[in-house]
């Protein structure tokens, strides 16, 4: 595997990542490309190394930082970013590097980037309905089939930055984030301690992140609480997931036509760093489905 480091402008960003290429590729070829999007407050390749480490089902996996974290960043930073400002920062950076057809991935608030990115942005890119698989590894617009408890977490989020504002030299406050997204985790103190330094390395972005999926999930409240996927795909949830978490994956695969859905068992939302080859083998499994899949619809 070969691994390049994506460094450019493009309209509105400063664009950083990286780009795997697992195998060679002839000219003429049809290219596998997947994009992984990460969370709030943690850089892409932190977040998404490990399950990339076992992927075998695509030529090249794109993974972005997004503006804020990692090395990338705004050029004309807005006063609060929004949702939909992450998902343009994909648009052009799959424009730029002239991805017209490829599978997204999105782990907690990329999750939520990815899918307004399919919605609203995706058929800019190549005039056409998005094609390719959808995977999303708990987003919070997948946290419960209930507005309250949906509305209750955007509050939670917003509270959180609040204080991030106020005290972002304040463990605490780190914590209280763990508490909220995962408030049946197993005691493991150096693992939460160094989560929370990590988190604390970018304050301003990572409570801009959360103000984002405050107003996300207040704006379309009663749109998520039933939302069912247009695309085919996967949502994961750990085994240590809220119970209305796990009930809301489980309504999504149920509602949705080519949509299924896989618990980790012994995971809580950290399951990117804790079950890499779990998430791997699953999405691998997938792809390699859609592709037989799609050779018995081809035409000999």
């Amino acid at each position: 595997m070969e691994k390049h480091q994506i460094n450019f402008k493009t309209a509105s960003f400063h664009q950083h990542g990286w780009l795997y290429q697992y195998r060679p590729i002839s000219s003429g070829d049809a290219i596998r490309r997947l994009v992984l999007v990460h969370g709030a407050g943690v850089a892409g390749e932190l977040s998404w190394t490990f399950v990339a480490n076992y992927l075998t089902s695509w030529d090249e996996v794109l993974i972005l930082d997004l503006a804020g974290m990692g090395g990338a960043e705004f050029l004309h930073s807005p006063v609060q970013p929004h949702v939909h400002d992450y998902s343009l920062q994909l648009l052009e950076l799959v424009e730029a590097l002239d991805w017209l057809e490829f599978d997204l991935a999105g782990y907690s608030f990329g999750g939520m980037v990815a899918v307004e990115f399919l919605q609203n942005h995706f058929s800019l890119v190549s005039g056409n309905d998005f094609s390719g698989l959808l995977f999303l590894l708990e987003p919070a617009m997948l946290f419960s089939s209930q507005v309250e408890h949906l509305e209750q977490k955007a509050d939670e989020y917003a509270s959180i930055a609040d204080a991030l504002l106020k005290r972002p030299n304040d463990l605490d406050v780190y914590r209280q984030f763990l508490d909220s997204v995962s408030p049946n985790r197993k005691p493991n103190p150096q693992a939460e301690q160094l989560t929370m330094e990590r988190l604390q390395d970018q304050p301003q972005s990572f409570s801009s992140v959360l103000y984002a999926v405050e107003a996300y999930l207040k704006r379309h409240l009663n749109t998520f609480v039933d939302w069912r996927s247009p695309w085919p795909g996967v949502s994961f949830f750990g085994g240590l997931a809220p119970e209305p978490m796990k009930q809301r994956h489980k309504k999504l695969a149920a509602d949705s036509v080519q949509w299924d859905c896989l618990e980790l068992p012994g995971a809580d939302h950290s399951l990117v760093f804790t079950k890499p080859r779990g998430i791997a083998r699953k999405m691998n499994e997938v792809k390699l489905a859609a592709i037989a899949q799609s050779a018995l619809q081809s035409p000999l």
